[in-house]
């Protein structure tokens, strides 16, 4: 059996309960004014807030678990239905506004069908593939699945996804193009270091070093004697140069950017937490 008889009733009651449960609160927040509506989600947020954060600072036990563990881990798997209905929200509302657009014939409207189409389809195999796959209600894997699965993901999703990519790393050429445009000796700066990572982390970076006589081998006496003339020479190569600026250079300003993205994300965070972010009028 794929699934337990009693678990599966508990869980078809606490499915029915819960749309029960939302139908019920739908008028009722309909009926409260819009200051007492707010009030109340605010509650609720705040109050789910508290939890995921108490439960983050709380001290722990020897079984690295505290009182609201065992909670918490029933909570993420509300969070995980939370996420399912709202992809689920999110392709309904995709489809109903194409679907307008194709039966209205409004402008460009040849798309919007396009799209539907291809979910349609696109769906369809992947929900046949997966059940087959997991032998759901006896279904199995037969050559016009495989071919399909294989000529709509393979050969053609992979194969737009890079397409995409080798689109948009056109625009990424034309703002580095932008951006090295030498101006100020900050630009000078950002066009030289940029010039020797790029040589250096290619196979003409290496080439050129060897070409000038460039020692190719860290010895270990050279490992011992940093301020030998061969280590020195060594450290000169363009791909050395350009290792010591990736691991010296920019990895710490990439760990404050990210130190800084944190702090703005934790802010956010706290932000919406208290119902202090309105979102964008």
């Amino acid at each position: 059996m794929l699934f337990d008889t009693t678990q599966l009733v508990v869980a078809l009651l606490w499915i029915a309960g819960a749309f029960a449960l939302a139908i019920a609160l739908i008028p009722l927040l309909g009926t409260l004014p819009p200051r007492g509506r707010f009030a109340l989600i605010s509650f609720v947020t705040f109050i789910a807030g508290l939890f995921f954060a108490a439960e983050f600072f709380l001290p722990v036990g020897e079984d690295n678990k505290n009182i609201l563990t065992d909670p918490f881990q029933k909570m993420q798997g509300s969070l995980q239905v939370i996420t399912a209905l709202s992809l689920g929200l999110g392709t309904y509302g995709l489809v109903r506004m194409h679907l307008r657009n194709a039966i209205q014939r409004r402008p460009q409207w040849g798309y919007s069908l396009v799209l539907l189409v291809a979910f349609v389809v696109m769906a369809f195999f992947s929900v046949w593939n997966t059940m087959a796959e997991k032998g759901l209600f006896g279904l199995k894997r037969t050559p016009l699945l495989e071919n399909a699965f294989t000529l709509l993901f393979d050969y053609t999703l992979i194969q737009l996804d890079a397409t995409m990519f080798s689109l948009i790393a056109f625009y990424i050429f034309s703002a580095a193009y932008r951006a090295f445009r030498i101006r100020s000796i900050e630009a000078s700066i950002l066009m030289f270091t940029a010039m020797l990572v790029m040589i250096g982390i290619v196979p003409l970076g290496k080439l050129i070093s060897d070409s000038i006589g460039l020692p190719a081998v860290q010895t270990a006496e050279m490992r011992t004697n940093p301020f030998m003339l061969e280590n020195i020479l060594y450290n000169l190569r363009l791909p050395q140069i350009a290792s010591w600026i990736q691991e010296t250079l920019n990895a710490p300003v990439q760990r404050a950017i990210e130190f800084g993205v944190g702090i703005g994300a934790l802010a956010m965070a706290i932000r919406l937490w208290l119902s202090l972010e309105r979102g964008i009028n």
